[in-house]
């Protein structure tokens, strides 16, 4: 739950997806978290080609809708209870964590669907001026409005992509203009957007989001939950029932921590680009246009440039070994019979990436082009992975396998969600095999048909989504045995799909499944080191922190203290290695002692880490600052200081055992008022295994000597401790709770 209050002037990025487009396409805006949601509708317009003819809702994570409130005053929008104001409600009020979300619709008959997440929340120096602006995003705006919206736009742009247009149909005329404008729907105007943002003049709201009318007003400027709002919550922090999906996509868990991973040097990873077939593919159909060459209306080469292209360029080896493309004598036939470069996929595939990618450009009916090495490596290395990035995106919107939608495609894609954070957390070289990933979930699932089709569901996800990868040169990709059984299967959930008793149409028995399991071998991939880059790529963007060993290497200390938290030991070692190499034992002893200060969770969080950090420091000159620091007035440098020299040898402690019992029990309420805010008792008794200084043995022992403890947050600590352990030891939470009011009496 967010207090409301003063607080620092900050601009918030949003990512804006239009969901349903394929490619996606989507903006990333900049703007004042103390802006409205008003402001926020008129930058959308702006940054998606929209007009602003029709009526708009924001909705957010609780399923409460925002708007002009006069417009939709007479309209059933399902809520059964009034529209909140968008122009007094603050953007940084809805928005204020990272990772929070907001649903816009424009246009309630076409349904323009916009997903918003807020991505970062960015520090705006005194005085700056107060701006809306775009600094990112992929696709041109939206070429036109009541057009049956997404599916729509896929038509239009079909038919801009055809030779003949749409001809007489319901959208000839707009086809016919576009084309005469020369629109291009890859092409992405940041800086026109911003220039047509920066004529907007972003309103100042001040205080908290209101919400609609209606039953869910809380008190004291904090939104009080109703059993209602938890059952709607995705934002993962009340901590009451199973989050479920409000209508605002992704993924109601925390953000993941990531294992920090090495990534090669840039020029390996260059010329790892370079040497994947489709891209270099691209780069010599670039070379071949570098004087021009004649293309169609669809901006494609004519027939007979085409079928000079595949073969002067030898594209054809693109092609599988059971592509007609293959065989000479075929392919001769096949080129002899085009009619459109459309239609040879080993030649439209790398064009529209050459022309994406800039490396073609189109103009008064020619394709121009440049030599390999006109590429700026930095900038084909960012175009790899963004096209990475649009394909990892299409599959989250669409699913990775054709043809499957609605529930069934959504799985897929969760499938291939779960695919690329196992992916990335496994080590280098390491394969990922379909075949061990489905006798774990066979270990664990419950036996019968509507499993055994989750299983080919999951064997085909895995293929498609491996063969995908394999294209970008993302993956090693190595096919199994062959998986017809699966493939049999898969067809069987079809078959259900269509009204057929589940398991009709099947060849294949449970049992002789089981048998052939354990005789073939299975679908295979890992990441190469090209991939481990456009991978992380796409998980930065996301939202999702992916560390780099060694990036904290030149951080100050409250940088590497906050990185380190979700390292292994092993990668704690090295990272703290590599940062001491930049710096003096004394000064790297100052700068952690100086970062151990503050209150609240991510100060206890640091000091935690700073400890272990300090506790390698052998340095004399390291010591003589832990001496020095163990008599200060900063409350946590001075706990932390007694008790990292207190855990040292002899003559080096130096510490009066009286001082190391206080500053143990500081630290020991320290480190519990990470845990403290934990209701759920399996929460409770991880932590308590994973640390066996706040084990229930130890507190029991302790537990009148905790409330005595001068730290800020004693109170508050045994309190809700002494309710979160209701479920783990009823007589130690008692006598917490008696504590706590000890503690309360006591202030």
């Amino acid at each position: 739950m967010r207090r409301y209050g003063k607080t620092a002037p900050s601009d918030l990025q949003l990512k804006i997806v239009l969901h349903g487009t394929r490619p996606p396409l989507w903006r990333r805006l900049v703007l004042p978290s103390d802006t409205s949601l008003g402001t926020l509708h008129d930058a959308i317009q702006v940054a998606f080609g929209w007009h602003g003819g029709h009526l708009h809702l924001f909705t957010d994570e609780f399923g409460r809708g925002y708007g002009d409130a006069a417009r939709l005053t007479d309209i059933d929008l399902g809520f059964g209870r009034g529209v909140g104001d968008e122009d007094a409600t603050a953007l940084g009020d809805m928005l204020a964590e990272e990772g929070a979300r907001l649903r816009y619709v424009y246009d309630f008959g076409d349904d323009w669907e916009h997903g918003i997440t807020l991505e970062k929340t960015l520090p705006r120096p005194v005085g700056a001026e107060r701006t809306v602006r775009c600094v990112g995003g992929r696709r041109a705006d939206v070429p036109a409005e009541d057009i049956g919206g997404v599916w729509g736009l896929a038509e239009v742009l079909e038919c801009l992509d055809a030779p003949d247009g749409a001809g007489d149909g319901p959208y000839g005329e707009l086809v016919a203009e576009l084309r005469a404008a020369g629109y291009d729907p890859a092409a992405f105007d940041r800086d026109g957007i911003t220039a047509r943002l920066a004529q907007l003049a972003p309103d100042t709201v001040s205080g908290k989001a209101k919400p609609p009318t209606g039953d869910r007003a809380g008190r004291g400027g904090v939104h009080r939950l109703t059993a209602e709002d938890v059952a709607l919550c995705t934002c993962g922090q009340c901590r009451v029932g199973d989050p479920v999906d409000a209508g605002v996509d992704g993924p109601a868990e925390d953000v993941p921590v990531l294992r920090p991973v090495t990534l090669a040097p840039q020029e390996d990873l260059v010329a790892a680009v370079r040497g994947v077939p489709l891209f270099d593919a691209a780069l010599r159909l670039a070379a071949w246009c570098r004087e021009g060459r004649q293309v169609t209306a669809g901006r494609v080469l004519r027939p007979a440039l085409a079928r000079e292209a595949v073969e002067e360029l030898q594209l054809w080896k693109l092609a599988g070994d059971d592509s007609p493309y293959a065989d000479a004598v075929a392919r001769a036939r096949a080129l002899k019979s085009l009619r459109s470069a459309k239609d040879v996929a080993v030649l439209d595939d790398p064009w529209w990436l050459a022309v994406d990618g800039g490396m073609i450009t189109i103009s008064g009916g020619r394709a121009w082009g440049g030599a390999a090495t006109d590429f700026a490596d930095g900038d084909l290395l960012e175009f790899w992975a963004a096209t990475m990035g649009d394909l990892l995106e299409e599959i989250g919107e669409t699913g990775v396998l054709d043809g499957l939608h609605g529930e069934l495609g959504e799985l897929t894609a969760e499938i291939a969600d779960g695919l690329i954070g196992l992916l990335y957390d496994v080590p280098d070289d390491v394969w990922v095999d379909v075949e061990d990933l489905r006798a774990k979930a066979r270990e664990v699932g419950e036996n019968g048909p509507e499993f055994d089709l989750f299983q080919a569901l999951f064997a085909a996800s895995f293929r498609e989504f491996g063969e995908g990868l394999a294209l970008l040169g993302a993956v090693e990709y190595e096919p199994g045995d062959g998986d017809e059984l699966a493939e049999e299967a898969l067809w069987t959930l079809l078959n259900a799909m269509g009204g057929q008793e589940l398991g009709s149409g099947s060849r294949t028995s449970s049992a002789a499944s089981d048998r052939s399991r354990d005789d073939r071998r299975g679908d295979r991939m890992r990441l190469t080191p090209l991939g481990r880059y456009g991978l992380r790529a796409y998980l930065m963007e996301c939202g999702v922190p992916a560390p780099l060993l060694g990036e904290y290497a030149e951080a100050d200390a409250g940088a590497l203290l906050q990185g380190l938290l979700g390292y292994s030991p092993e990668e704690m070692r090295r990272e703290v290695e590599g940062w001491l190499e930049h710096r003096s034992a004394a000064d790297a002893a100052v700068g952690l002692l100086d970062a151990c200060a503050g209150d609240g969770s991510e100060a206890a969080a640091k000091r935690a880490v700073a400890q272990l950090v300090l506790a390698g420091l052998d340095d004399p000159r390291a010591l003589r600052v832990l001496r020095k620091a163990a008599h200060s007035d900063v409350e946590g440098c001075r706990q932390v200081a007694i008790t990292t020299l207190g855990a040292r040898p002899g003559a080096e402690a130096c510490v009066d055992p009286a001082q190391a019992e206080e500053a143990g029990l500081w630290l020991l309420i320290d480190g519990l008022s990470l845990l403290a805010g934990a209701q759920e008792s399996e929460e409770l008794t991880r932590g308590f295994l994973e640390n066996w200084n706040t084990a229930p043995e130890a507190l029991e022992q302790r537990v009148d000597e905790l409330w005595r403890v001068e730290h800020p947050a004693t109170a508050q600590v045994l309190a809700e401790l002494g309710e979160g352990l209701r479920g783990v030891d009823k007589r130690l939470a008692k006598r917490m709770r008696t504590a706590a009011n000890k503690a309360h009496s006591g202030r």
